[in-house]
């Protein structure tokens, strides 16, 4: 088991429609090659943790870093977990904002929050992530059941 984390800059802000298409084309996507995951986008910034077979995760994190509607692509975490964190989405999915991000976390400015988790040796982040899907009690666009 391998996971990744990453954030990235969207170009220009994403619509409802733009992130339901990405959202349902990822879906697809990691399913098919078992992938696992969460993705996060917080006013034009992704924030997404990939889990699955290390080469099939680098290798759509190549094709993701090639994609032209986002830039300012950066390795947050990588690792070789135990066992998955978001075993049951193919693509969990979350729209947030600064104000509910820095509630959950403490921290105003997302780039420093990384940096700083960056510099700090665990996993922990992941249960970040967790925790801004479950104090809401909601997940947006919830995938339908198997």
């Amino acid at each position: 088991m391998f996971h990744l984390v990453y954030t990235s800059h969207a170009i220009i802000p994403f619509s409802q429609k733009e992130l339901l298409g990405l959202l349902k084309q990822s879906r697809a996507y990691n399913m098919e090659n078992d992938i696992t995951g969460m993705l996060l986008y917080l006013e034009g910034k992704f924030i997404q943790v990939l889990e699955g077979r290390k080469n099939a995760v680098l290798s759509l994190f190549d094709k993701i870093k090639k994609d032209l509607r986002h830039e300012r692509v950066r390795t947050i975490i990588q690792g070789m977990p135990e066992k998955r964190v978001f075993k049951n989405w193919s693509m969990g999915f979350k729209r947030t904002s600064y104000s509910e991000f820095t509630k959950i976390t403490g921290f105003k400015d997302i780039d420093i929050f990384f940096d700083e988790q960056k510099s700090k040796k665990n996993d922990n982040l992941l249960l970040v992530f967790l925790e801004i899907f479950y104090n809401q009690n909601i997940v947006d666009y919830s995938e339908p059941l198997h």
